[in-house]
């Protein structure tokens, strides 16, 4: 039944207020889950550029001694280098053809090698 003065009837009011209270704790809510979003967006910001620098400073790290690993190579290919050619000196003084001779050989190992390698380049 309809109210002789077209009013609201008994408890609209109250629910107004409970949809007008609803609707503030909705937007709270919101507010919250946002802030919170928030806060975990700047942890995720913070822990990837954690590990963008862990990650810069092990390939420095890397670098750094694949470097000094190169160096010391370096350094001990010159050794072995100045150690054999002092050798083959050495050799050459005591017996002149036999050096002549094995370096004769190693030229032509060299060359049927490169040859080998080059027709095998070749065929395919």
């Amino acid at each position: 039944m309809t109210d002789a003065t077209n009013g609201p009837g008994p408890g609209v009011e109250d629910l107004d207020d409970r949809v007008e209270q609803a609707i503030g704790e909705a937007k709270a809510a919101a507010d919250r889950a946002a802030g919170e979003a928030d806060d975990a967006l700047d942890a995720m910001r913070s822990a990837a550029a954690d590990a963008a620098d862990r990650g810069a400073a092990a390939v420095a790290d890397a670098a750094s001694q694949a470097r000094a690993l190169a160096e010391d190579t370096l350094d001990d290919a010159e050794d072995l280098l100045e150690d054999a050619a002092e050798w083959v000196e050495e050799k050459y003084r005591e017996n002149p053809g036999l050096v002549l001779a094995l370096a004769a050989a190693a030229g032509i190992v060299l060359l049927v090698g490169v040859g080998a390698v080059v027709r095998a380049i070749f065929r395919r």
